[in-house]
């Protein structure tokens, strides 16, 4: 019984508790799954990766090669250059995936087939995280590990994600495309969005026999050490952008706090199935621009400096007019690499090719290049 602030205090408006609880985990539910997705955007194209400090880097351990996250890679062949590459799958920050990052990456040197190393990130937001120390003294990622490791071996390391500025702009027109397919269903808006959301899943998390399965995401050893991640994903947007994470942290405890309290007093079924349509709306939007903008296209960057850093260490390089008259180096187009980087050197065969990237992006890279796309 609650007490109903429209009527005299003798009158009630009758609630159960199940009715109250189930409504009010409802809200809150609701707005985590809405910000967990949110923040999962975010960091995809975000993420406070961090580099070395100006005049030098720092030294990773070198851990004992015993991972037992093998399930975390993908090795294959590139078929048009005969290279072997290995691409690590990483959640972010966690402290399982930069062992596995580390572990491979030593055991490959170790072996002396290190080639070159590509890592989830672009120069813009790179270069970004060098201003902040804490960033890059705290926050360690697998990242970072990969990243110092390439300089500590003089291999190349690659920064192979797309640039920042274009992601955004893409995740504003597909967000934009996204709801007015959802306002245009006669219009042949839902299955447009439907086609876009079912395309970008096939092309961006293909699953079956030589991908990553669930059990690649849900490793115990992995799931262990997730509250560290959780914790440094904050963690990093308010070290780079305090005054930002504070209003929404505020929006979000001040936008939650008179919803409940209105939803306790204004109680109905018809607002329940409201909240219900409106999720699944905003689920649907998130999906658009998670599996098409965030990974489907981002994968196809990714995929082509991979390639383009294959072209270095391919066995074949030419014809022999090319291979007396022209000089080794660099075969790669476009190649960005991190500061203090060495670049890539076509005199050297039989490397593997290293990408360290978030476990999502995996599966649709290796489908691309698998796939001579």
């Amino acid at each position: 019984r609650v007490e109903d602030p429209h009527h005299p205090p003798h009158a009630y408006a009758t609630y159960t508790s199940n009715d109250i609880n189930f409504h009010s985990n409802h809200i809150m539910m609701n707005r985590l799954l809405s910000i967990t997705v949110a923040l999962a955007a975010l960091h995809g194209v975000c993420d406070a990766f961090v580099t070395n400090r100006p005049g030098g880097f720092h030294a990773v351990k070198s851990y004992p090669t015993n991972s037992k996250l093998r399930s975390q890679i993908l090795d294959f062949i590139e078929p048009s250059t005969g290279v072997q590459v290995k691409l690590i799958g990483a959640m972010h920050y966690n402290p399982a995936s930069i062992q596995l990052a580390t572990d491979t990456i030593n055991q490959l040197e170790k072996e002396g087939k290190l080639g070159s190393i590509i890592i989830e990130s672009c120069d813009i937001r790179w270069n970004a995280t060098l201003e902040n120390e804490f960033v890059q003294d705290q926050l360690m990622s697998e990242m970072r590990a990969a990243h110092d490791l390439g300089l500590l071996y003089e291999r190349p390391v690659v920064l192979g994600d797309q640039r920042i500025n274009i992601t955004v702009s893409q995740l504003k027109n597909g967000a934009k495309e996204a709801v007015l397919d959802l306002v245009q269903p006669w219009n042949g808006g839902w299955n447009r969005l439907y086609d876009s959301v079912s395309t970008a899943r096939k092309e961006a998390v293909p699953m079956g026999e030589g991908f990553l399965g669930i059990d690649s995401f849900f490793d115990p050893k992995l799931m262990t050490a997730a509250p560290v991640s959780l914790l440094k994903y904050p963690l990093s947007y308010f070290v780079r952008s305090p005054v930002f994470s504070i209003i929404v942290l505020c929006f979000f405890i001040l936008s939650g706090g008179v919803d409940d309290a209105n939803a306790l007093s204004d109680l109905t079924p018809t607002d329940l199935a409201e909240s219900i349509f409106f999720s699944a709306l905003e689920t649907v939007i998130f999906a658009r621009i998670f599996l098409k903008e965030l990974l489907a296209e981002r994968n196809e960057i990714l995929a082509e400096n991979i390639f383009e850093q294959c072209r270095n260490y391919a066995a074949d390089k030419g014809n022999v007019w090319d291979k007396l008259f022209q000089p080794a180096g660099d075969k790669s187009n476009g190649a960005i690499y991190a500061p203090d980087s060495v670049v890539g050197n076509s005199a050297e065969e039989g490397k593997v090719v290293v990408a360290v990237l978030g476990l999502a992006h995996c599966n649709g890279i290796k489908k691309i290049m698998t796939e001579g796309k």
